[in-house]
């Protein structure tokens, strides 16, 4: 009787140990809310939109991720970041890559990461924030999937800037 009890109290505190885990991987996305000010700027499109024209060459139609390296979320969220590239490749998306670490300037528009942009067919800016929130940041919780749809249609009549998030990122 006594062992029931013990395995009993063992896989309550595995259970407890696993919950503790899980709420302490959650992290915001804009912490410091370094992007809720600067969205306040009525220049913080243009100036995006500008930042990325000196590094890149950009495209109407393009999709830009970003990255750092040393971030674990990015390893867990690779199949949901390589599917997106791929969709919006099929749909005439130009994939731009930025390393944060190696072009920190990108750091005041993209508080964490991983991260993506998408600029529109008349170099507007559609969508900026994270892939997805929730545990992993799995393609199952995408937050930019949500507007895909729209994308190539006229119903996108707003900047979409994500900066209410909680998931697995790397702050820049």
């Amino acid at each position: 009787m006594s062992a029931k009890w013990i395995v009993a109290l063992w896989g309550l505190t595995c259970l407890a140990g696993l919950l503790m885990l899980s709420v302490n991987q959650l992290d915001e996305f804009d912490p410091d809310s370094k992007l809720s000010l600067a969205i306040t700027d009525v220049k913080f499109e243009q100036n995006f939109i500008s930042q990325l024209q000196q590094k890149n060459t950009l495209e109407a139609q393009s999709i830009i991720h970003f990255s750092d390296n040393n971030c674990f979320c990015e390893t867990i969220a690779q199949s949901h970041i390589a599917r997106l590239s791929n969709d919006m490749a099929a749909n005439g998306f130009q994939n731009v890559y930025i390393n944060v670490k190696a072009l920190p300037e990108f750091a005041r528009f993209v508080p964490s990461t991983p991260a993506v942009a998408i600029i529109g067919a008349l170099k507007e800016l559609i969508y900026l924030g994270p892939y997805s929130e929730g545990y992993g940041c799995l393609k199952g919780t995408g937050l930019v999937d949500a507007i895909l749809p729209k994308i190539n249609s006229s119903a996108v009549e707003n900047t979409l800037l994500i900066t209410d998030a909680k998931g697995c990122y790397c702050q820049t």
